[in-house]
Parts: structure tokens; sequence; C-alpha cells
């Protein structure tokens, strides 16, 4: 019997320092050890991807394909781009730019059309493409596979929502018609089962494109001696300072650690907590609004920008912290969402 042909179409790839990361290489790390021919078809990754130290271990016996893309940074010096302030200028003008004129701006977008060739020989030899989002490159290149040959299996992948997506709050009517257009174009006509992490998504996905969808939640991919190993240590209490952690990426108005800061300057005022008595240390790469919040009075004795660190660093923070900090929106379009962050 010969093998289950797969190809995973995935931006987020090691050494891509993103919790995105894992899902796709959990897929083909353990598709690959049940038998599987599986083939990873990514992007070279570029400047605005940064952090790029995700330490994880090649695959044996998964191909990867690396597909090199002019972006639209590229006209920059890399040494230029290595400016802390340079990069998060960039970074927040490309964020305005997708959230102004959609995804069809998206400088991922030259991604598919650098991949055009390797696509269409891929989809000949393939039973089942399975395609992540985001970015919607992802789903565009899988639906080039299935047009290109009808009788592959395509499984459109949902980690965040595309055309409902919180990110796009705001935007103008128009944009998000667009892109709900070219999502139902798509996915909509073509994906033959979709995935996400919700049952809420699943709910919303299914009433969207009128197609099957099964939940497909994060998790952790992680020894189970290695779990057994931790559980057996004893519990730390906290010593002198009380450490909230929060790991990952501050969305300002999405994810707004103010309440919590005005709620802890609320307790000192009241004598309830002691001065200097907490901390909320951020661990992450994208922390300019943190940095801002910082420089008000009343929350800068409650901040801690501890920046980036390696994974196993954070890992280490999270578990020796007093309590972890998860912030969600509290907004129509947040229902649903469940970070990998919940898992780790």
């Amino acid at each position: 019997m010969s093998k289950l042909r797969i190809v995973i179409i995935t931006y987020s790839w090691p050494p891509r320092n993103s919790i995105s990361t894992h899902r796709p290489y959990s897929w083909a790390r353990y598709w690959s050890e049940k038998g599987a021919k599986v083939t990873v078809l990514t992007a070279e990754k570029q400047s605005f991807d940064e952090p790029l130290d995700m330490p994880l271990p090649k695959l044996e016996g998964v191909d990867v394909i690396e597909v090199p893309y002019v972006d639209f940074f590229s006209w920059l010096p890399n040494t230029i781009l290595k400016f802390p302030r340079v990069l998060s200028l960039a970074k927040k003008i490309k964020l305005w730019f997708i959230q102004n004129l959609g995804s069809s701006w998206d400088p991922r977008k030259a991604w598919p059309a650098a991949a055009d060739v390797t696509l269409t020989s891929l989809a000949a030899d393939t039973d089942v493409v399975v395609s992540t989002y985001g970015p919607s490159s992802a789903h565009l290149m899988a639906c080039k596979m299935k047009q290109v040959n009808p009788f592959l299996s395509w499984v459109a992948d949902y980690r965040d929502l595309w055309s409902d997506n919180p990110n796009l709050v705001g935007a103008p009517y128009g944009l998000k018609n667009k892109i709900r257009h070219t999502e139902l174009a798509t996915v909509g006509s073509y994906a033959d089962i979709l995935t996400t992490v919700s049952d809420e998504m699943v709910r919303s996905l299914g009433k969207l494109t009128k197609k099957p969808v099964i939940m497909m939640p994060n998790g952790f991919d992680v020894d189970e001696e290695f779990v057994r190993q931790q559980l057996q240590e004893p519990l730390q209490k906290p010593d002198g300072i009380f450490r909230i952690v929060h790991t990952g990426t501050i969305y300002q108005d999405l994810r707004d650690p103010t309440p919590l800061l005005e709620a802890l300057v609320s307790l000192v005022k009241k004598n309830k907590i002691l001065p200097n008595s907490i901390t909320i240390d951020f661990y992450g790469s994208r922390l300019e609004y943190i940095k801002k919040l910082s420089q008000k009075k009343n929350y800068a004795p409650f901040i801690r920008i501890m920046g980036h660190v390696p994974r196993k660093q954070a890992l280490e923070a999270q578990r020796k912290a007093g309590l972890l900090l998860l912030l969600e929106s509290s907004k129509e379009e947040s229902r649903g969402v469940l970070t990998g962050k919940i898992f780790e």
C-alpha cells in the first residue's frame, strides 16, 4: 500500500519563533511517524518575521521547501532593520496597510506568486493538502493546488479567523466585504473540510462557508516523562515580590492589561497591598504598548519589561510565577479565541 502524500502549507515554520509554528510542526512530525509522506511548503523568512530562534529539531523524513520571495522591505539593508525602532516602525507600517488595504496588500502575497511552479508540481502527486491561516496566502496556495488537481483533498485550517478576524474591527466595510468575498471564493468554494481551534469558531466558520468544520484545538507537544518530573517537583511559593507573568504579543484595545494595572493602583491607594510588592513581568518581542504604559507614573512600579528570551527561559519564568496572566478581548469578534499559551 502506497504512503499517503500530504502537503502542509504554512508560513510559520522553524526558525520563526511564534506559537503558530508548533501546530503545523507537530502535524508534520506525527503524520510522518505514522507513515505518511509529508512535504512542508513554507517561505524563506523575512526581517519582519523576527525573532528567528525557535529551537525545534529538524524532522527526519519530512521534506521542507522554503520559497524565497521579495517583500516590501527588501529595499532596506538588513543592517538598518536590525535596529529595534526601525523594525518596529516597519511592522507598524505593515499592520496599518493590512488593516486599511486588506490582505491583497500583505507583503507576503509575493510568496504564492514565487511558489507558483512548485505548487503546480506538487499538486499532481498529492493526496491531501493542509493549509493553515494566517497569512491568507496559505489558503490561496492550497486553492491553487486544488484547482490544478481536483482529486486531492483540501483541509483549510484556521488558527485565527480570516474575514472575521478581531484585527479587522473598525476596518472599512468595503475592505471587510472584499476580504470575505476572497475567503468564500477560495475556501468556501474549493475546500473539502475546515478545522479550527474552538467550538465558537466551528459555528462561525460553518455558518459562513456552509462547509463541514472540525474542532482541532491547540495543544502542547512535550515528553510525558518530562511532565511527570515537573509535577513531582515541590511547588515554589512566591518569596518576597509576587510575580505575575505574561508571555507573547500585546494588542492595544484587544489584549490590554490596563484594567489589571488600574486595579493594582487602586489596591495600593486603599492600603490593601504594599507598594512594590507585585510586578507584572512581560516577556515578548512586541511590547511597544507596554513600554508606553510603563511611562505612566501610576503604572511604572508594577511593570517589568523582560523582552524576548529563548522559549525554554520563558517556560521557566511561567513555572516560577506566582500567577500567569492571560489577556483577551471581551468584544464579540474575540469569542472562541483559544491562544496556544493556554496549553503551555
